[in-house]
């Protein structure tokens, strides 16, 4: 039996008519870009996340890319990022001249090991200047662990929420912890 990996189409099917009356709006109005769309669902997006602000970009890596320059991040600086991570992670870095620097996974949870941070972090000490811990598949990361080493050594927390819309660590959502944040809304 074939299990599909997404039904996207079966996504789709229950919400078609207000897909339909929401692009029809938009084509009749040729509001293509940054019509009042987009920011409503960057205010309820940034509601949602429980920050003051949300900023509609073109993809994830872009809103990484953003988040590290908003954070002062630049060429020659060095960012922690778990070695298990989708690839845009760590493009974005390279994207801003700065230089990926993989910190290990733990085992049971293939988030980012704070230990290893910690380890890394001494180890980089005046060279590295963000790390970003990614939620992944919807867990997130011990951010008040990464944090935590992060105030130690000085570093720039920018959080990869790209796979952990609606996640919370504590209580708290994914993407409202760090300095900055990014999220995707790939399918």
């Amino acid at each position: 039996m074939h299990v599909p990996f997404v039904d996207l189409k079966a996504q789709a099917r229950e919400l078609h008519g207000e897909f339909d009356a929401a692009l029809w709006s938009v084509i009749d109005r040729a509001a293509y870009t940054l019509g009042p769309e987009l920011k409503e669902f960057e205010a309820a997006f940034a509601a949602m996340c429980g920050c003051a602000y949300a900023v509609g970009v073109s993809s994830g890596t872009d809103a990484v890319k953003l988040a590290l320059l908003a954070a002062d991040v630049g060429p020659g600086g060095e960012v922690f990022v778990p070695a298990n991570t989708f690839i845009a992670t760590a493009e974005a870095v390279s994207h801003i001249g700065a230089v990926p620097v993989f910190v290990d996974c733990l085992e049971e949870t293939a988030l980012m090991d704070p230990d290893a941070l910690e380890a890394a972090a001494a180890q980089h000490e005046g060279i590295a200047t963000a790390v970003i811990p990614v939620h992944l598949y919807g867990q997130p990361c011990d951010t008040d662990t990464v944090q935590a080493v992060a105030d130690r050594h000085g570093l720039a927390v920018v959080e990869d929420a790209c796979q952990a819309h609606g996640a919370t660590y504590k209580g708290r959502p994914c993407g409202s912890m760090g300095v900055t944040a990014a999220f995707s809304f790939y399918p």
